[in-house]
């Protein structure tokens, strides 16, 4: 079966594939693994207003997970030119909310 997005999920999904390469430095430099969009745009039904919610995960024996998620947030909006880019390590994510996310995620 044919998989139908919307045309804002489709330009929000190009976006993202037009910074892969410098998306993964970030990646790499905040020991970032493992990148997956969630809620609308990976589910196919982005709208205007839709954000984009990527989930990572993050070794806390890397080093401060908060202040590494930080970091990853904060460049990847300035990345993308976007502030309604949200990046979150799934260690902490709280239930039910990383529930629904990880049904909903889709690798990038």
């Amino acid at each position: 079966m044919t998989e139908i997005m919307t045309t804002e999920t489709l330009a929000l999904r190009e976006l993202i594939d037009a910074r892969r390469d410098e998306f993964q430095v970030l990646l790499d430099r905040y020991a970032a693994t493992n990148p997956k969009l969630f809620g609308s745009v990976a589910r196919g039904t982005a709208s205007p207003g839709s954000d984009i919610d990527i989930l990572v995960e993050m070794d806390p024996a890397d080093g401060n997970l908060l202040m590494r998620a930080s970091g990853l947030l904060e460049e990847t909006r300035a990345l993308f030119g976007r502030d309604d880019i949200d990046v979150f390590p799934v260690q902490l994510l709280k239930r039910p909310v990383s529930t629904s996310a990880l049904e909903d995620a889709v690798a990038l």
